[in-house]
């Protein structure tokens, strides 16, 4: 139960992605295994990792959360080969992100995606926008998506917007 609530607090905060009745969704959280440990204020959900709340969806191998003394997220990592996200916004767009690593940092509503990142927006399957990057940055309270190389210079950005068409 308090790591449910922990999650709740997280995906509250990400209300830029959210459709607005989401908040109100129960959340439910499928693992392989858990594991709270209080002392370093982290919960790592492994194995198979489901979450769901609405519309939004996180997979992956691996969540991490880890969250502050006062019971509130600080950040949210999830690992896979990829990780997958997603959430309807209530423009009826999905906001689709999958990269082998994601950090939601709650303080600065900012999500990362790191090692092969795709962040797409579309409607009814159509994308109207899609970045492929080795790391995306992802502000989700101005909705600023910004796209480099890594550290390491791990290659090149690619953004794809796809035009509307021009009503006759």
């Amino acid at each position: 139960m308090y790591f449910h609530k922990l999650l709740f607090l997280l995906l509250l905060s990400t209300n830029v992605f959210a459709l607005s009745t989401d908040r109100e969704q129960p959340i439910r959280i499928e693992a392989d295994s858990a594991k709270l440990d209080n002392i370093k204020m982290r919960v790592v959900y492994q194995g198979n990792v489901i979450i769901t709340q609405g519309t939004i969806r996180l997979t992956a191998e691996q969540v991490i959360l880890n969250y502050t003394k006062k019971q509130e997220i600080d950040k949210v990592i999830a690992l896979g080969k990829p990780a997958y996200f997603q959430q309807r916004l209530d423009s009826g767009e999905d906001i689709k992100a999958q990269a082998k690593e994601m950090e939601y940092d709650a303080q600065k509503n900012t999500l990362y995606l790191k090692k092969n990142a795709e962040l797409t927006k579309g409607k009814n399957g159509q994308k109207t926008y899609t970045s492929n990057a080795p790391r995306i940055m992802y502000d989700t309270q101005r909705g600023i998506i910004k796209a480099d190389k890594g550290k390491e210079n791990e290659g090149r950005i690619i953004m794809t917007f796809k035009p509307q068409p021009k009503n006759k």
